[in-house]
Formats: C-alpha cells, sequence, structure tokens
C-alpha cells in the first residue's frame, strides 16, 4: 500500500508538472498582459507602463519568467492577482471551498441517485420501469450541462421562483439570521447547481451501474442466494451491489475533471463565485497568475480525487465470493 502510494504522489506531480508547464506556454501566444487594457493608452507615457510591466515581471523572457513562477510556487508562493488586486492565494482560500462544496455535493446527489435508479432497472428488467429510466439517463448524459443550468434557471428560478437564480446567500443582513437560518438559505442557493451538476453524474452512474449489476447478477454465488430463499431486493442489496459498486466508484475518479469543467460553466450560470468563475473572469482579465494557479488546483483535486475513489474502490468491492 505505502509504494502505491508513493507512486500515485510521484503521478500526480508529474501531471501537475505537465498541465503547469502546457498552460504557461499556452498563455504567452495569447495578446497582452494584465495591464494591457489599463496602460496602453495614449495618455499614459511609456516609462509608467514599463515600470508596472517591470514590477510585476512581464518585461522579463517566457523561460525566466517560468522559472521565476516555478521557483515561487515550490516555495509555497502563487503571485499576485492584478485584476483583484490581492495574493492569488487569498483569492483561492476564499473561492476554492465554495467549489469543493458544489461538487462535493453534486457527486454525493449523483452517485446516491445513480446507483437507486440502477437498482429500480436491475429489479425490473425488461420492463416499463427499465426503458423509461433508461431513457431519462441517455436524456441526461446527452444533453449539454450548460443548457441545463439555462433551463434550469429560467423555469425554476426566475418563472416560478422555486430557487435562487444566483449568489451565495438572499440579500439583507443575513448575519443577523439564526444559525439554521443561514445554513437552510445557502442550501438553498445551492440546491439548484449542485442539481444540474449531478444530473450528468446520475446518469452516467445509473448507466454503469446498471450494466454492472446484470453482469454480477448472471454469477454463480447469485443463483445460491436465490436458492436459499432471499428475496429479489435482499438479493440485489446484499450480495449484487457490494461485488458491482467497485468500478463505478472508480468511475467517479474518471469524472471528475469533467465535473470540475462543466462547475466553472455553471458557476459562470448561476453567479457562484468559486473557482470556475474566478477563473473565468481571470482569463478575461489576462491575470495569468491567477489563470496558472486556478488550473493548476483544479488539476490537483482531479488527480487526487481519482487516487481515493480507486482505493475506496479497493476496500468496498470484495472478491465474488460464494455466498456462505
Amino acid at each position: 500500500m505505502t509504494r502505491r502510494l508513493i507512486a500515485r504522489a510521484l503521478h500526480a506531480a508529474a501531471v501537475c508538472a505537465v498541465v503547469a508547464t502546457s498552460v504557461f506556454a499556452l498563455l504567452q501566444f495569447a495578446p497582452g498582459d494584465p495591464f494591457a487594457t489599463a496602460l496602453d493608452g495614449t495618455d499614459v507615457p511609456p516609462n509608467v507602463r514599463a515600470e508596472w510591466r517591470a514590477r510585476y515581471g512581464f518585461d522579463l523572457p517566457p523561460l525566466e519568467r517560468f522559472a521565476h513562477w516555478g521557483g515561487a510556487l515550490v516555495r509555497g508562493e502563487l503571485g499576485y492577482s492584478a485584476s483583484r488586486h490581492r495574493a492569488v492565494a487569498e483569492v483561492v482560500r476564499d473561492a476554492l471551498p465554495r467549489t469543493l462544496v458544489l461538487v462535493g455535493a453534486a457527486l454525493i446527489l449523483g452517485f446516491a441517485v445513480g446507483v437507486g435508479a440502477a437498482l429500480l432497472q436491475v429489479r425490473h428488467h425488461g420492463r416499463w420501469q427499465d426503458r423509461v429510466l433508461g431513457a431519462l439517463t441517455l436524456g441526461g448524459v446527452a444533453m449539454p450541462e450548460f443548457l441545463v443550468g439555462l433551463l434550469a434557471m429560467t423555469w425554476l428560478g426566475a418563472r416560478w421562483r422555486i430557487f435562487p437564480v444566483a449568489g451565495l446567500g438572499s440579500l439583507g443582513d443575513a448575519t443577523a439570521w439564526p444559525l439554521w437560518e443561514r445554513a437552510a438559505d445557502y442550501l438553498w442557493h445551492l440546491a439548484l447547481p449542485a442539481a444540474v451538476l449531478a444530473l450528468a453524474v446520475a446518469s452516467r452512474v445509473a448507466r454503469h451501474q446498471r450494466a454492472a449489476l446484470l453482469g454480477v447478477m448472471r454469477e454463480d454465488f447469485i443463483r445460491t442466494a436465490r436458492a436459499k430463499g432471499l428475496g429479489e431486493w435482499d438479493v440485489l442489496l446484499r450480495h449484487a451491489l457490494p461485488n458491482a459498486i467497485g468500478p463505478v466508484i472508480a468511475l467517479l475518479g474518471l469524472a471528475l475533471p469533467s465535473l470540475v469543467g462543466g462547475a466553472a460553466l455553471i458557476e459562470r450560470i448561476f453567479g457562484w463565485p468559486g473557482m470556475g468563475l474566478t477563473l473565468f473572469d481571470a482569463l478575461l482579465a489576462r491575470d495569468y497568475p491567477l489563470v496558472l494557479a486556478a488550473v493548476l488546483l483544479a488539476t490537483l483535486v482531479a488527480v487526487v480525487a481519482r487516487t481515493l475513489t480507486d482505493l475506496v474502490a479497493d476496500v468496498v468491492a470484495p472478491r465474488r465470493v460464494p455466498v456462505p
């Protein structure tokens, strides 16, 4: 186990290094810098432009800038955000927990709904329930997340006013509210963007879990369990599901990068101030240190989550053995 964890850590470091280098190289082809809009006017003296760009290292060659940025990263420094007028570490400290809450809620909700839908499909295999749920999950996989988000915001938010359409909390002096009211208000604002992200997760989990369960249901130990007089739900929950859920848990690790990418669009649509919205604004402002930090953290989260899901899959998915 220790050797495997060391190998995973080295792999994660290599992936982050490749991603950071690639993103840095791509940003060099983008025109301008964070000060292009503010300093390139005709009324700004050339010496002022040169002083500002020299202060933040934008007058250096790309390789030298990369060496400075990499050295600062090794020391735990992420640089300065010119668009936010704050250290990048402070911006990340505010935005990252919000994205983790959003993605975590979507993963938990999507996994629970997807596994439940798969169990219902297998229990009613070949019947109308199986066909209806199969069509719904196929639609959930096929529909783009941004389209689902726009439809949800339009109908459930703007027209029917069931959920708020933007922000972390309601307007007003929320600090004076009791703790339970603030928590409920936060969850109310979280519900719609998390549900939109969870729809894609639930659809993929349901389709993969259904296929895995159907494969397990043909095994000898399932026939043995039925011969002992167990009901169909007992067979599914106690014997089939533990032996079929491992690959689906590993699938969550593979799906997390796309979920993080979808979170960037969902955060933009719903005004959720997480890393996705921060990255979008940083790209518009050409805030390269903030862009690099956001991409690097997204990569790190995806790699760590993949490692954790693989380890969890090994723990919860035992070998297929006959029913004692």
